[in-house]
């Protein structure tokens, strides 16, 4: 009968591999360290691009968080662990004014941070109590709020007895509806007489209906969930052959939501 001998059991301390692994790991270690806290690769400088309303002291000031890191207790401000992605929302959410931020690095020791501010197409009032002016803020092509403004400043107002409340950097007016609107506006904006006229403002009700308020004073009823194109077209005739030249002064409103008709009213 026989027996096989045990083979003894080596400690992985005088394995070769285990030896040549820790090693590598080591010097992999060694590396990463040395060249993330290289100061050839330290943020040096932040350029800032498009900024105009908004100051680049402000962008840059917002943004000094962003520059350094804790790595495991050791701060760094290393171009290569730099979060762009963080950095852009940060500068978002402090100004409502920036319609878009782009974050990159240019290495190896540049940040570049170009914005693209919104641009006013409309003044958004609140309605607030009795007795107290109206809130008015700067609206963008998105119908996003993005600062606070005066009502007179050329611009359209928007108004709707339902808000009472504007978020900064969120849609205060529908994109859809606010592009209705100033389409009709600018049809007779650019329209010539009779037909010219000049929408100072829009009251927003419920359920589509809105009232257009002319600069001569008098109003226009609408009613953007039928069609517009209509609309305009029954106001266009109205102008044309309905009411002389001379007696606009004397209008009240005119009625556009009803079908075919296009109801008018003078003052009394």
């Amino acid at each position: 009968m026989r027996f096989k001998r045990k083979k003894k059991r080596v400690s992985f301390l005088k394995l070769r591999s285990f030896w040549y692994a820790t090693g590598v790991l080591f010097f992999l270690t060694f590396l990463f360290y040395a060249v993330v806290f290289s100061s050839w690769l330290e943020i040096k400088e932040v350029q800032v691009e498009g900024a105009q309303e908004v100051k680049k002291e402000h962008i840059l000031a917002a943004l000094g968080e962003k520059l350094w890191w804790n790595w495991f207790g050791i701060p760094t401000n290393s171009i290569l662990l730099f979060d762009g992605t963080g950095a852009g929302e940060l500068l978002s959410y402090k100004f409502p004014l920036l319609r878009a931020v782009f974050v990159k690095r240019s290495f190896p020791q540049t940040i570049v941070v170009s914005v693209e501010e919104r641009v006013q197409v409309g003044t958004w009032c609140v309605s607030l109590k009795a007795g107290e002016e109206s809130l008015c803020f700067a609206l963008d092509k998105e119908g996003i709020a993005f600062k606070e403004v005066e009502a007179g400043e050329g611009y359209t107002l928007f108004s709707s007895k339902e808000a009472s409340q504007v978020a900064l950097g969120k849609e205060s007016l529908n994109l859809q509806l606010l592009s209705t609107l100033l389409d009709f506006r600018e049809a007779f904006l650019s329209a010539g007489e009779p037909m010219h006229v000049i929408l100072a403002a829009f009251e927003i009700g419920r359920a589509g209906q809105v009232e257009g308020v002319t600069q001569e004073g008098w109003k226009i009823r609408l009613d953007t969930e039928e069609s517009m194109e209509w609309q305009q077209t029954k106001l266009q005739l109205v102008l044309e052959q309905k009411i002389p030249p001379e007696k606009r002064g004397e209008l009240k409103y005119i009625d556009l939501r009803f079908g075919d008709q296009a109801y008018i009213k003078y003052q009394d």
